[in-house]
C-alpha cells in the first residue's frame, strides 16, 4: 500500500428523508479529487457511520466506487457496535470489489489485549479482507498502543497498518519508527497535519479537508518540498479555524458541514440533528478565514 498524502474522512450527505443524496456525494468526490486529495475514508467519524443503517453505508461504498476516479483510493470503514454488522459490511464491501477496509476496535465494552487481537483476527478470517486498524481513544474508550499493534500484526497477517487518532505525536512517531517500513501509518487529527508528515507518516486522514482540501493538500506539498515555514503557517491557520469551530459545537463535522454549504457545496443533511442554531457571527468569522486560506494557496 503506497498511498501518500491527504485522505479526506468524507461526510455522508443525506437528503431530508434520511436517504443518501447521490448527486451530493458525486459532487463532493469530484471536489476532493479536483483539489488534490488522494483518497477518501468512508463512513468513519466524520461520515457518522456508526449511526447510519447498514444499507445506507453500503450505498455509500457502492456509489463512491461509481463516482471516484480509478486512481483515487477508497477505504470503507466497517466498524460497528455489532460484530455481525461488521462482518456483513465487510463481506458486502468485498462483493463490491474492495480489497481493504478499516475497522475501529470494540466499542463500549473494553477488550483485554488478547480480546483485541482476537477481535481483529475474527474479522480478518470471516471477511478475508486486508484491514487498517482504526485507533480513536476518545470514541472507543481505550488506546491501541504500538505494543498492542505489535500483538495484532503478529497474529493477523492481513492487517496493513493503522489510522492513529490518539492525537499523541510521540505515539504516532513510535508507530512510524517501529512499523513504517512495512505498514501503512496514517495520522489523524487536524491539529497534527504538519507533524504527521514531518515525522514520516504516509498519510493524514483529515476531517477539515472536507471544507478546505486545497489547504490541507497545500500543507502536505509544502512539507514534501521542504518549505516548512509555509506549512507551519497553514497549520496555524487551520488551528485558528478549528478553535472557532470548537466554539460552535462539540461535533466538529456538523460545523464543517454547515460551512461547506457556505462554500456552495452540496453537503446535505446529517443522520442525526445533534446541533441546532449555530452562532451566525462565529460562522461568518470562520467562513472569512476559510476564504482567506483558500485565496492564499491559489495566489
Amino acid at each position: 500500500m503506497k498511498t501518500e498524502g491527504i485522505i479526506t474522512a468524507l461526510i455522508t450527505p443525506l437528503n431530508k428523508n434520511g436517504e443518501l443524496c447521490s448527486d451530493c456525494l458525486k459532487e463532493l468526490i469530484e471536489f476532493q479529487y479536483k483539489n488534490g486529495v488522494i483518497g477518501l475514508y468512508l463512513t468513519g467519524t466524520y461520515g457518522e457511520g456508526l449511526v447510519l443503517p447498514l444499507v445506507l453505508r453500503l450505498k455509500v461504498f457502492e456509489k463512491a466506487l461509481e463516482y471516484a476516479p480509478s486512481n483515487m483510493y477508497l477505504l470503507p470503514h466497517i466498524g460497528s457496535t455489532s460484530h455481525d454488522t461488521v462482518i456483513e459490511l465487510g463481506l458486502r464491501a468485498r462483493d463490491l470489489g474492495y480489497k481493504e477496509v478499516s475497522v475501529i476496535g470494540p466499542i463500549y465494552h473494553k477488550p483485554s489485549r488478547r480480546g483485541l487481537v482476537e477481535y481483529y483476527d475474527y474479522i480478518a478470517s470471516k471477511t478475508e479482507l486486508n484491514i487498517l486498524v482504526y485507533n480513536i481513544p476518545e470514541r472507543q474508550g481505550y488506546n491501541i498502543t504500538p505494543d498492542d499493534f505489535q500483538l495484532i500484526v503478529d497474529r493477523v497477517k492481513s492487517v496493513i497498518g493503522i489510522k492513529d487518532t490518539s492525537r499523541d505525536i510521540s505515539q504516532l512517531l513510535e508507530y512510524v519508527n517501529r512499523f513504517g517500513g512495512k505498514y501503512f501509518i496514517a495520522g489523524a487529527g487536524d491539529s497534527l497535519l504538519f507533524y504527521t508528515f514531518v515525522i514520516g507518516a504516509s498519510a493524514n486522514i483529515s476531517g477539515i479537508s472536507n471544507l478546505v482540501p486545497e489547504v490541507t493538500v497545500a500543507l502536505y506539498n509544502a512539507v514534501k518540498e521542504g518549505n516548512y515555514s509555509r506549512a507551519l503557517k497553514l497549520q496555524y491557520q487551520l488551528d485558528q479555524l478549528r478553535k472557532i469551530l470548537s466554539k460552535l459545537t462539540t461535533e466538529m463535522q456538523e460545523a464543517v458541514r454547515e460551512l461547506m454549504k457556505w462554500r456552495d457545496l452540496k453537503a446535505g443533511y446529517p443522520p442525526l440533528h445533534l446541533v441546532h442554531d449555530l452562532d451566525q457571527e462565529l460562522l461568518r468569522k470562520a467562513y472569512k478565514l476559510v476564504m482567506e486560506m483558500v485565496k492564499s494557496v491559489h495566489s
